[in-house]
């Protein structure tokens, strides 16, 4: 199937050539003893839409590619698209099942694999059969016998150069959501949405041209805030195979990053091993996730003062939403940020009137960098958009400075006694005791309240506290009804593939145990 003539204008395929073409001797990748120019960058992508055009792949096909961080990754996120067809990056701490279930999903043709992802699926050939899979290709060594090795296909392709039957409104990325609250579902995005986030997200962020950029989180959630947009900006994308305190710390000063893209999560650990002098290259730290609880970003602050703190908050579905600065997330603990230059935000109360300044509802969002809808699930898209709308399922409100303040998500509010308790509030006091690193809060089902609310938390690993004393702390600062009923001291906090902490995992991992883990 062909497409009519749209030029490579906003698109990623045009993205990367044009990168290649003002700067082509620029290092694009770096990762281990592997560099690459955005020359050759570029026809690496174009070998490898070559290749796999000769699979049979075409416009509308999907390629998925499961693996641990690699310089492959980013191959396949400009390289897929330049055929019409759909770059599926799947989250790499996935087990089998999961895997399985949005590879059912969203039905690839060809599948790029790493070595340690597919010991998964060693036994599912006949699964992958089923659901329509032509081909698969390892990237360290065979799959199986139906399958080949990455290098061997770029080894005989000639660069296929950048078409103009694709338009740039047609699907290019599909990414799955963390499934937090429920099944992983394929959010698209198309050509035009990923250029407009590209430019929305280096405005607001202060993304400079040529930034040398650390990648230690996994790629496949960076695709929306940091691998396209700092493409954009000619960046070197700098690639560590997983996050690691000091191996991070060496890496900013071996290449002298300028950029750091983390959650808080990391950044704690960052500061535990940070050295005494940190790099001076280091400029900017950008984060999101989850809010920055007040006394981590303090501490960071404190321990680099010339490095620029930003948060932002979005989600796969659409990203651009709100930045802020350091300075304003100390004084406005839970907030993340204003609206970004791109984005409409409103505040839903459960009667679906908008609510008031100060007053806690559902958080809406529309801007020209959402998604176009999760991948053949008509409904699930009508749930969460309406009149173009959508409904993020996080609860927030507005302050008095314009400042939107995260409450948590919707579904994970705790309804104790018939009284609404908000986790993250209840988490953002605990985090202010002296004794407390990491902090968990869940309702937990109860025959008096219906649900009580539930404290698991993690201590600094010299510091010990008893459970009434952190209650009794609780109580002093909480109405009764939001103080936890429990304390559960634990040594880790399960997380999603990103780091953040699942509140959900943490709820189940109670319930089938009963107990401490």
């Amino acid at each position: 199937m062909t497409k009519p003539s749209g030029g490579s204008m906003n698109r990623l395929d045009g993205l990367l050539a044009r990168a290649a073409a003002s700067n082509p001797d620029r290092p694009a990748v770096i990762f281990g003893d592997v560099s690459w120019t955005y020359a050759q960058l570029l026809n690496r992508a174009q070998r490898l839409a070559s290749a796999l055009a000769a699979m049979g792949v075409g416009y509308g096909d999907r390629v998925a590619f499961w693996a641990s961080n690699r310089s492959e990754f980013l191959e396949a996120l400009f390289g897929v698209p330049i055929l019409g067809a759909i770059a599926v990056p799947l989250d790499h701490w996935w087990s089998g099942s999961d895997a399985m279930s949005a590879l059912a999903q969203v039905r690839p043709k060809v599948l790029i694999i790493g070595k340690i992802q597919a010991v998964h699926l060693e036994s599912k050939a006949e699964e992958l059969q089923a659901i329509g899979l032509a081909h698969v290709v390892g990237l360290d060594e065979p799959f199986d016998s139906f399958s080949t090795v990455y290098e061997h296909l770029l080894a005989n392709a000639a660069p296929l150069q950048c078409s103009d039957n694709v338009s740039a409104d047609d699907p290019a990325l599909i990414l799955f959501t963390s499934g937090s609250t429920g099944r992983s579902k394929g959010a698209v995005h198309s050509h035009r949405g990923l250029y407009a986030t590209a430019m929305t997200m280096s405005i607001e962020l202060g993304l400079r041209d040529g930034e040398r950029t650390l990648h230690c989180l996994p790629l496949f959630s960076s695709c929306l805030e940091h691998l396209i947009p700092l493409t954009l900006m000619r960046s070197t994308h700098v690639i560590l195979p997983n996050f690691d305190g000091p191996a991070t710390w060496s890496a900013i000063e071996h290449h002298k990053i300028t950029h750091l893209n983390a959650v808080p999560t990391t950044l704690r650990r960052l500061l535990d091993d940070a050295p005494n002098d940190i790099p001076q290259s280091l400029r900017l730290i950008t984060y999101a996730s989850e809010p920055m609880p007040s006394p981590l970003i303090k501490a960071l602050i404190r321990k680099a003062p010339e490095v620029q703190f930003v948060q932002f908050y979005g989600m796969i579905e659409h990203l651009c939403l709100t930045v802020l600065g350091a300075l304003e997330q100390i004084s406005n603990i839970g907030s993340v940020g204003r609206p970004m230059i791109t984005s409409e935000i409103r505040i839903v109360t459960e009667d679906g009137l908008t609510a008031t300044p100060g007053e806690t509802g559902e958080i809406l969002a529309r801007t020209p960098t959402q998604f176009d809808g999760y991948w053949e699930d008509s409904v699930a898209t009508a749930q969460v958009v309406q009149d173009g709308w959508m409904r993020t399922g996080d609860l927030g409100h507005f302050n008095e400075d314009g400042v939107l303040i995260l409450s948590g998500r919707l579904k994970e509010v705790i309804k104790s006694g018939g009284l609404t308790v908000i986790p993250s509030q209840v988490e953002a006091v605990l985090l202010t005791h002296d004794t407390v690193r990491e902090a968990a809060v869940v309702g937990i089902p109860d025959e008096r309240w219906g649900e009580a609310v539930h404290a698991f938390v993690v201590l600094h690993s010299d510091k010990t506290v008893s459970e009434p004393d952190v209650i009794s702390f609780c109580r002093e600062r909480l109405s009764g009804y939001k103080t936890p009923k429990a304390i559960h001291f634990v040594s880790d906090l399960p997380r999603t593939g990103i780091g953040k902490v699942s509140r959900r995992s943490v709820r189940e991992r109670f319930l089938q145990t009963q107990t401490t883990w």
